[in-house]
């Protein structure tokens, strides 16, 4: 079934899974293996590996992966060419930072995204005094910087739609897809939380194996796959934590 909100319900489902399957197992063997006592790395670790997962189900799905960067943060977004949707992913706590920002000195590149959907639904006197206080200028920098983000997909983005996890004790538990007018009011929602990751499910994402969209259905995981996969993925973070250092 197709909502406002763009995807039907199969691939909403493996996006969420993707999103949402634990890192800190492969984390913890990252740290023990390799003896990084601090795991600062952690944080970066734990994104790229979402992110990864995120690609590969996109991918696996006539989806349009967009890896795209902002100062030092690289991020993976996901475009739905048939409804223009583009889907960005966050943690609540992070969406909740930077809605709180918004029409500040500062863009941050959410309120950027923001720029493409539409206007305000009402005017209560309360709004009137927030998009009043977005300047020309300001609108202006919201405009360049979602088209130097987007590069040549821009014309293709018609909406964007926020995959929000929301995390109890460093575990997503819940998942909303939201979509925010231009000024970050919310317009409509819907409640993915059933199709968060449990553990009895494989990491689909990174397996690369086929999956049974009819029934929506994620195969079990293969030991000696799951071995041989997560071993690159640690290899990888190791390489790029060396490169940082050596930066």
């Amino acid at each position: 079934m197709l909502s406002r909100l763009g995807l039907n319900d199969t691939k909403a489902e493996l996006l969420v899974r993707s999103f949402t399957q634990e890192t800190a197992s492969v984390l913890n063997d990252i740290k023990k293996e390799y003896g990084l006592d601090t795991g600062n790395f952690r944080n970066g670790g734990s994104w790229d590996k979402r992110f990864g997962r995120i690609k590969d189900v996109a991918l696996q799905n006539d989806l349009v992966v967009l890896t795209r960067s902002r100062g030092i943060w690289a991020f993976v977004c996901v475009l739905d060419i048939a409804s223009g949707s583009l889907y960005i992913f966050s943690k609540e706590k992070n969406l909740d930072v930077v809605i709180k920002n918004f029409g500040k000195k500062s863009i941050h590149y959410f309120h950027a995204f923001v720029s493409l959907n539409s206007g305000p639904l009402e005017f209560s006197n309360q709004q009137m005094t927030l998009f009043d206080s977005l300047t020309d200028d300001y609108e202006n920098k919201r405009l360049l910087e979602v088209q130097k983000i987007l590069g040549e997909e821009y014309p293709l983005v018609k909406q964007v739609v926020f995959v929000v996890g929301q995390e109890i004790n460093k575990k997503i538990v819940g998942v909303e897809a939201r979509l925010f007018n231009r000024y970050f009011e919310l317009i409509d929602k819907v409640d993915w939380t059933a199709y968060v990751s449990k553990d009895e499910y494989s990491d689909v994402a990174v397996l690369n194996e086929d999956v049974e969209e009819s029934m929506g259905v994620i195969p079990k995981i293969k030991p000696l796959v799951k071995m041989r996969k997560e071993r690159i993925v640690k290899e990888k973070l190791l390489e790029e934590k060396k490169e940082e250092d050596n930066g």
